[in-house]
């Protein structure tokens, strides 16, 4: 990430940059006539002050010139026009110059020059002395007839006044001067707007000619135009300047290397320094609490004379309290522009109760989104006790816009803030009621936290259904106990995790706590058979996924979650189920300090294998790394040193361990695939419900093909996988021999089924097509 520029840095135009103009002393203008350029002016009439001032508007006729005469410099000085552009320039003082050139041009007496103050509606004389930044002393008002130059700002076209004396259209002539004849121009800019007006005039009785009418006519247009595109250049630069900016402290905002209170504070003093505001203010509305009262959160950067950088703090307010600017905004959601508090009767205070601000001029707008307001933004005062103009609105707009971009990120803030502290409370509320019985704890500690196992617990035909279901706390410790859990783990934290993981698990007919010791004890079986070939973190991993792998199993599959929109399904991508089974396992691996005497390392490593041997249990993942794991067996270049090789028979290690259930004896076998019929049926009956039409195998109206179903399951997706591992690790051939018996099976259910169907259909007795009468005598 690269700095951010400081708000120190500012683009300034060098004039090494500038294109210099080259006396081609060769070539000389060509004649034209005043009809074809009323810009041709006698170069005897021009000083060097006028010459400099014309060149951005007029052509320069050289008279006198020989072919091979040289002369030194020219009119058209392109420095001058590039002074022009920058935002540097004193746009009226240029203008008084350009009016000066005008009188010489037109051979008048003398020249006013009065800029229109569209804010108090009103044309300001401008002294000669134009540097004096006090320039604007007499102001008259903008109207139709008295005087001259304010009819011509109000009506915003030129008058030719022949004889200013005798004219009655205005009593008191031109003011300032006992003048014979006046020519008052107005300067147009493009969209409308009067930016001043020339005033012309003669202490001889010789009238203005139509050339010199155009002229002037012609040059005001061009100064309109000129006046427009310099202000719009600045306004652009000045706003790009503050893009940059804000940029900067944004990106340090979002990045979480500054606070709220840092970047608003920041962003509040540039904005404040772009518009020459005394005092800014930001409002954030309070959407929590909705009642009679307009609430909000307020930062204030203070007054432009204080130098602490320290931001200041945020403070509660009552926007309805009081009938303030920001609190009028907040109620209407419009831009407000206020030229003077002290006049409008919107407001009854001077002092804005929330700001403690006496209020003079002010400029407010809403930040909006689709739900209405939910923020504010007040300047305050101008630093030259000006009102805010139109440039200032413009820039401030483009304030508003990032502001937005803050409140949203700010509420986001707060919501996620709010969130994580309601998650924690869930979390400890979860806790209290996984927490096991201390009964239970203790009775497992009495045989040093595990219980002795069955006689045929080592056979895979072995199920927790033929002994007691409250030995699967115990057992699960004495399997961990017997494959990784010998050192480096506490006993009493092994049966707090297993009681707890146990608890986790709800109540489903197939997706419950049996089932998770099922596959725990599969795992365990082939880990301990073929011992050597996965290392500590490895096994740990897979025996505790093993317990781990279906928490909190609704009894649905990620299907119907994606199908109903499930917050899983909106919270993960795919294999919704599992990642949150990971999720459950990692909390409660952290909550029960289950790993505190491993190394960081270990710890990390144990999770990152968990997560994977989870995530395998899903069986659109098992077809993708049977895949991948077949070839490498066929053509025999499984290689146990490649981690990813590995990682592939992990996968089908997880796979056959959670589907055991069908390699067990056809009776157990059997009453398992009825408990997944039991879940297939409840949740076909819930799409059915909501209008869809269920999988066969979910419909509860076609329960008649469950064995030939079966048959299909454990050719297409059990045998395959069973016949992966036992390539490997051939003791486990008892697993596909169980998985072949119940194949066998399920089809002489299918012949009994058959049978009985058969039989069923020879007992009822055909029925005629007609009925038989009964005929009585």
């Amino acid at each position: 990430m690269t700095d951010p520029v400081p708000r120190s840095a500012k683009s300034v135009k060098s004039r090494l940059d500038t294109i210099h103009q080259t006396d081609d002393s060769s070539k000389k203008l060509p004649n034209l006539s005043k009809v074809q350029s009323h810009f041709l002016v006698p170069s005897e009439k021009l000083d060097k002050v006028t010459r400099r001032v014309i060149a951005p508007y007029a052509q320069i006729e050289r008279k006198g010139l020989k072919e091979d005469e040289t002369k030194e410099g020219t009119y058209l000085d392109i420095n001058r026009f590039n002074i022009f552009l920058e935002d540097t320039i004193d746009l009226d003082s240029l203008f008084y110059e350009t009016a000066n050139v005008l009188k010489a041009v037109t051979n008048s007496s003398g020249v006013f020059v009065y800029i229109v103050n569209k804010v108090n509606n009103e044309i300001v004389l401008m002294s000669p002395t134009t540097k004096n930044p006090e320039r604007y002393e007499i102001n008259i008002p903008i109207g139709e007839g008295k005087i001259a130059a304010a009819h011509v700002a109000a009506t915003k076209e030129y008058l030719l006044i022949e004889d200013v004396q005798r004219d009655r259209r205005f009593a008191e002539g031109l003011k300032w001067v006992d003048a014979k004849v006046a020519l008052c121009m107005p300067v147009i800019k493009p969209d409308g707007d009067c930016y001043a007006v020339l005033e012309l005039y003669r202490c001889h009785a010789e009238p203005y000619d139509q050339n010199i009418v155009y002229t002037v006519v012609s040059v005001a247009c061009w100064a309109g135009a000129a006046v427009h595109q310099a202000q719009a250049r600045i306004t652009l630069q000045r706003t790009a300047h503050l893009n940059q900016e804000l940029r900067s402290l944004l990106q340090n905002y979002f990045c979480d290397l500054a606070s709220i209170d840092t970047m608003l504070t920041d962003m509040l003093a540039v904005v404040k320094s772009f518009i020459g505001a005394m005092r800014s203010s930001f409002f954030i509305i309070d959407k929590e609490n909705v009642g009679e009262h307009l609430l909000a959160d307020m930062w204030d950067d203070g007054w432009s004379s204080e130098k602490s950088s320290i931001p200041k703090k945020k403070i509660k307010v009552n926007l309805s309290q009081e009938q303030t600017p920001a609190g009028l905004v907040a109620k209407t959601g419009e831009s407000l522009n206020v030229r003077d508090a002290y006049k409008d009767p919107r407001f009854s205070k001077e002092i804005d109760p929330t700001t403690g601000v006496v209020v003079r001029s002010c400029l407010v707008s809403p930040i909006v989104d689709k739900n209405g307001v939910i923020g504010i933004v007040q300047l305050t005062n101008k630093t030259n006790a000006q009102p805010f103009d139109s440039e200032d609105e413009v820039i401030f707009q483009v304030f508003i816009n990032y502001c937005s971009l803050i409140v949203h990120f700010y509420n986001m803030q707060q919501y996620k803030i709010f969130h994580e502290n309601l998650n924690k409370v869930f979390r400890d509320l979860m806790k209290l009621h996984l927490a096991p019985c201390r009964h239970d704890i203790d009775e497992i500690m009495e045989t040093n936290g595990m219980v002795l196992p069955p006689h045929n617990f080592k056979s895979y035909n072995y199920h927790i259904s033929e002994g007691s279901k409250e030995d699967m706390p115990g057992l699960i410790c004495y399997m961990y106990v017997e494959t990784f859990a010998d050192r480096q783990f506490e006993r009493q934290n092994l049966a707090d995790f297993s009681l707890t993981i146990l608890r986790c698990y709800r109540s489903n007919p197939y997706h419950n706590a049996e089932h998770a010791f099922c596959f725990t004890h599969t795992m365990y079986l082939i880990l301990i058979n073929n011992p050597g070939y996965f290392d500590f973190v490895e096994t740990a991993a897979l025996m505790l996924a093993g317990l781990c792998h279906d928490l909190d199993h609704p009894g649905y599959n990620n299907n119907f979650l994606s199908l109903c929109k499930h917050p899983l399904a909106q919270m993960y991508k795919s294999s919704m189920l599992e990642y949150h089974h990971y999720f459950l396992a990692k909390k409660i691996v952290e909550d029960k300090n289950l790993l505190s005497m491993l190394s960081i390392a270990d710890r990390d490593r144990i999770m990152q294998e968990m997560k994977y041997d989870i995530l395998c249990t899903d069986l659109a993942v098992y077809f993708q790394v049977r895949a991948q794991l077949t070839p490498l067996l066929a053509e025999r270049s499984f290689d146990w040193a490649d981690n990813s090789h590995r990682k592939l028979l992990k996968g089908i290690l997880m796979t056959t361990s959670d589907l055991s259930g069908c390699c067990k004896p056809f009776g157990v076998a059997k009453a398992i695939a009825e408990a997944v019929y039991e879940e297939f049926y409840n949740q076909g009956d819930q799409e059915r419900e909501m209008g869809y039409t269920p999988l066969s195998m979910m419909d509860r109206r076609r329960s008649v093909n469950q064995p030939a179903e079966q048959i299909q399951f454990l050719s297409v997706v059990v045998v395959p996988c069973l016949l992966l591992l036992q390539n490997i690790f051939p003791n486990t051939s008892p697993l596909t021999d169980n998985c072949r018996k119940t194949q066998e099976a399920w089809h002489e259910e299918i012949e009994i089924r058959g049978q009985k169907l058969w039989r069923q259909d020879e007992a009822i007795p055909r029925t005629r097509s007609r009925p038989l009468l009964k005929v009585t005598e």
